[in-house]
C-alpha cells in the first residue's frame, strides 16, 4: 500500500509523526446522487494535481479494494453506468467502504501543527430510495434499521445532484423526518455536509466556489430547513460542490461528460475521456466532517 509505505519512509527519516482522525460517515442520497461514484472516483483518486494537499488515498479492506476500484475500472475501461446500492439490503449488507486519505506534510492542521494528517473513514453507501422513502414509508422497519445506523455515525455526507432542484420541496420534506430522527435520538450534535454533485456541469461549474450561495438558490427549501435546525443548536451543516468526473481542456472549457438522459430526478452521464478523469473537491467534505475545519486548498482541488 503505497500510503502505508510513504509513511514508513517518513517516520524513518525523522518526520514528525501522523496526526490520524477517523470518523464513522454515512452517506445519503436520492438514487442518482452519484454516491457509489463519488465513492468510486475517491478511492481511484485518478490524474491528482501534482499540487493538492492529498498525498494519496487508499483503499482498505476487501469492500473498498474489490468493489469501488472495480467500480472505478469499469467507468474508466467501459464508460458503463454504475449501478445504485440495492434497495433491499440490509443494515449489514450495506457495503461499508474504508479508505485512508494521507495529506501532504506541508498541508498544515493548524499554524502551530505541521504534522501529516492522515484521514481514516469508515462510509456506508445507502440505496438512493432511502430518502425518499422517509417521505412514504417511515414505518417501514428496514427504513428504521437505515435511521439508527445514521445515529451511530459521526458525520453524514448528503450528496444532493445538483441539477434536481425541482425535488426542493421533496428534499425539504424528506429532511424533516430525518432531521426529527436525529433529535430525538439524543445523542451527540451531527455534522451534516450538504455536497453539490455534478457540477462539472456549465451552470454549477461557474459557481463552484461560492457552494452555500449555490445550494440556497437552487434548493431553497432544503437549505432553510437546515439552516433552522442549525441555528437551534442541534447540530452543524457546511456546504460543498464536487465533480467525480471535472472537466476538459486547460482552460476547463467543457465537462467531461457524455449526457445520457435529463429529468425531474437529475442528470445522469457517464466519462467521455477516461485518460483526462480529474475529479473536483472530493476530500473537502470529508476533511470537515473529520475536523470540523476547512482548507482553502481541498476546497479548490
Amino acid at each position: 500500500m503505497k500510503a502505508l509505505t510513504w509513511l514508513k519512509q517518513k517516520m524513518a527519516s525523522g518526520s514528525p509523526e501522523v496526526k490520524e482522525v477517523n470518523a464513522d460517515i454515512r452517506v445519503i442520497g436520492d438514487r442518482r446522487a452519484g454516491k457509489t461514484v463519488y465513492m468510486a472516483s475517491l478511492a481511484y483518486w485518478p490524474n491528482a494535481n501534482p499540487d493538492s494537499p492529498v498525498q494519496s488515498v487508499t483503499p482498505i479492506g476487501e469492500a473498498a479494494n474489490q468493489d469501488l476500484l472495480k467500480y472505478a475500472q469499469d467507468i474508466l475501461e467501459q464508460g458503463l453506468e454504475i449501478k445504485g446500492t440495492p434497495l433491499n439490503a440490509t443494515v449489514d449488507e450495506v457495503k461499508n467502504y474504508c479508505l485512508s486519505i494521507l495529506l501532504k506534510e506541508q498541508f498544515q492542521w493548524s499554524k502551530l501543527n505541521s504534522q501529516p494528517i492522515q484521514l481514516t473513514i469508515n462510509c456506508k453507501d445507502y440505496a438512493g430510495e432511502f430518502f425518499s422513502d422517509l417521505l412514504n414509508k417511515s414505518s417501514d422497519p428496514l427504513l428504521k434499521d437505515y435511521l439508527n445506523d445514521c445515529l451511530r455515525a459521526t458525520g453524514i455526507l448528503f450528496l444532493v445532484d445538483g441539477t434536481a432542484y425541482a425535488k426542493d420541496r421533496q428534499y425539504a420534506l424528506s429532511l424533516d423526518n430525518f432531521l426529527d430522527a436525529l433529535n430525538q435520538a439524543n445523542t451527540q450534535q451531527k455534522r451534516i455536509a450538504v455536497t453539490l454533485s455534478k457540477c462539472e456541469l456549465a451552470q454549477l461549474w461557474l459557481r463552484r466556489h461560492e457552494p452555500k450561495g449555490l445550494t440556497k438558490s437552487l434548493f431553497p427549501q432544503m437549505t432553510e430547513k437546515l439552516e433552522t435546525w442549525t441555528n437551534k443548536g442541534l447540530g452543524f451543516v457546511d456546504y460543498f460542490t464536487v465533480s467525480a468526473f471535472g472537466r476538459l481542456g486547460k482552460e476547463a472549457s467543457e465537462p467531461n461528460t457524455t449526457f445520457k438522459k435529463r429529468d425531474k430526478g437529475g442528470t445522469n452521464s457517464v466519462i467521455r475521456e477516461p485518460k483526462y478523469w480529474k475529479p473536483f473537491g472530493l476530500v473537502s467534505p470529508i476533511y470537515w466532517l473529520c475536523t470540523n475545519q476547512r482548507h482553502k486548498a481541498l476546497d479548490e482541488d
